[in-house]
């Protein structure tokens, strides 16, 4: 693992990162998930890229003992649950669903992390800050399939396959509070995701990306001024 994520350490001590990252994920969530991961290796490829990012990340970004064995805990977590690429069962889809949201969690705060560390702010910084955006309707998409999991059918209005592209259209539609109403939340649990997202959506923008943008111009205007 060591060997395999030195060239994701190298990744991470650079700003355009951020950046690659962003466009990573724009794939991911515009023409991975909506085409399908027909193939199993194509979804093993995604899944031994975002753990190698991740775990990389934690060792260059977090020099805390502790969290790194929680990191070596979820990594084989990550792999192990792995499994249901070749056997699906909703329980398997359940767990494998709540290390997706820890994963989420997990490298929003060390994109959040190198966003806001020491530097300048560069437009690949506010790149990162929507990368965190991306990866929160990622989050809820997880969110809403294991809703339905545990509450099947009844849990959403409107979904016609339960795959989790329509999931991940509904998430979006969410965060940026769309709203077309062609998919409902039913189970009172799904409401109250699809509001929290909702409000984090409206809220997120509006204070953490606007600042920024806002210290990149200030930081521009100095650097001009010297």
């Amino acid at each position: 693992m060591k060997g395999l994520n030195k060239p994701f350490q190298k990744f991470w001590a650079h700003d355009k990162s951020l950046t690659v990252l962003f466009f990573i994920l724009i794939v991911q969530i515009f023409i991975a998930i909506p085409l399908g991961q027909k193939t199993a290796a194509g979804r093993i490829i995604f899944s031994v890229f975002y753990i190698s990012l991740l775990s990389a990340g934690m060792v260059f970004l977090v020099k805390n003992t502790t969290v790194r064995i929680v990191l070596i805990v979820l990594v084989a977590s990550l792999t192990v649950l792995s499994s249901d690429i070749f056997f699906a069962s909703a329980s398997l889809g359940i767990l494998d669903n709540s290390v997706a949201i820890i994963y989420c969690i997990l490298l929003s705060w060390i994109v959040l992390l190198r966003t806001f560390s020491e530097g300048r702010i560069t437009i690949h910084r506010i790149m990162g800050s929507i990368v965190v955006y991306l990866l929160i309707s990622l989050m809820f998409t997880t969110i809403y399939h294991t809703v339905y999991l545990i509450t099947g059918d009844d849990a959403f209005k409107g979904f016609s396959s339960f795959d989790r592209k329509e999931f991940m259209y509904f998430s979006l539609t969410s965060l940026t509070t769309m709203g077309y109403g062609d998919l409902l939340p039913a189970a009172a649990f799904a409401r109250s995701m699809a509001n929290l997202e909702a409000l984090i959506g409206q809220l997120y923008p509006a204070i953490l990306i606007a600042r920024l943008v806002s210290m990149e111009f200030e930081s521009s205007k100095d650097a001009k001024g010297k």
